[in-house]
């Protein structure tokens, strides 16, 4: 399978979906019945409560299986940034699957300690992403991998991708069994809206967009398909990347050696591969890292990106270390 999952800015496509649609996931509000037991009675219109017309997990259950999974964060990737006497934090994220609820108190008490908030796109952006036309997915596709991804996502969900942007029907099946109720990056922006924090970002949302379009085309659905045997595959991916970043145990990034195998067999080369990393993560690290030394230039700002632009030696932890910052990991 593709590394969808593994790939924070992959699952940003959803964020920015969702601000471009206006459109938000339901959330349950936790400690409430359905929460805990999903078995709540609701009205027909409530996605919660509603009957599956196809066998594809249900919100309830996607949920129950988030917080069995990643009952709570017990390393988060969070560190504090200090020079010249001013002290900031960052927190690398996983845009899907987990509540800032999950997470010690210390990171909620410098999230509302801040006197800023960055992510990797400003909730106020309003930069137009470019168009992108719709495609048949199934001819596209063609007989047989079409009938394994509706295999693979539900009938109905691959009726509602037939036509539209590989991208969206990528997502679709990478998020299969993630508890998309769950955006921590925007439920942090809603904390810092709350508490009229300034916000700002490092790069624009039709940058984003136009990278995902760039990289999650016919050439990625197809192997990710043909790749993905079945829909255990899918949970396995799932629960294996949630489970790593909430006990703070995966410290690779970009494409993983399981990854990396299943897109070798699908017909990229490791250049290829190598290549993807470099714009999905590295270069954008690259880039962020003059905008960083200027905003914590100033004191107490909260930074907010995907965990896997923390990681490794060309990592933004290692990147500001690199420019006389001191970086630490903060214990729970």
């Amino acid at each position: 399978m593709l590394p969808v999952m593994k790939w924070c800015a992959v699952v940003v496509a959803i964020v920015c979906a969702c601000r471009g649609s206006n459109e938000q996931p339901q959330r349950t509000p936790t400690g409430s019945a359905t929460n805990a037991a999903g078995s709540a009675k609701g009205s027909a219109t409530d996605p919660w409560n509603a009957t599956p017309v196809s066998s594809e997990p249900t919100l309830v259950e996607r949920h129950a299986h988030a917080n069995k999974i990643c009952p709570r964060v017990t390393q988060p990737y969070f560190y504090a940034i200090e020079k010249a006497g001013k002290v900031s934090h960052i927190l690398g994220t996983r845009h899907v699957g987990v509540t800032l609820a999950k997470f010690p108190a210390n990171v909620r008490d410098e999230l509302h300690a801040a006197k800023l908030a960055v992510f990797e796109i400003s909730p106020d952006d309003d930069s137009r992403p470019e168009h992108h036309a719709a495609i048949a997915i199934d001819k596209a596709l063609g007989p047989e991998l079409w009938k394994h991804y509706a295999e693979l996502v539900g009938a109905d969900m691959a009726q509602a991708n037939a036509n539209g942007r590989p991208s969206a029907a990528l997502l679709m099946m990478m998020v299969e069994y993630e508890d998309i109720s769950s955006m921590l990056d925007m439920e942090i922006q809603s904390e810092v809206k709350d508490a009229q924090i300034p916000t700002g970002g490092l790069e624009t949302s039709a940058f984003q967009d136009g990278l995902i379009e760039k990289l999650l085309d016919v050439r990625a659905l197809r192997a990710a398909v043909a790749q993905t045997k079945d829909r255990a595959k899918l949970e396995y991916e799932s629960s294996k990347d949630l489970g790593k970043y909430c006990a703070g145990t995966d410290d690779t990034p970009g494409t993983d050696a399981d990854a990396r195998a299943d897109m070798l067999a699908a017909g990229y080369t490791e250049a290829e591969i190598d290549a993807m990393d470099e714009q999905l993560v590295f270069s954008r690290n690259r880039d962020w890292i003059p905008k960083l030394e200027k905003i914590l230039e100033t004191d107490h700002v909260f930074i907010a990106v995907g965990a896997d632009h923390l990681r490794g030696d060309k990592g933004v932890v290692a990147l500001l270390q690199a420019r006389g910052f001191k970086v630490t990991r903060v214990a729970p």
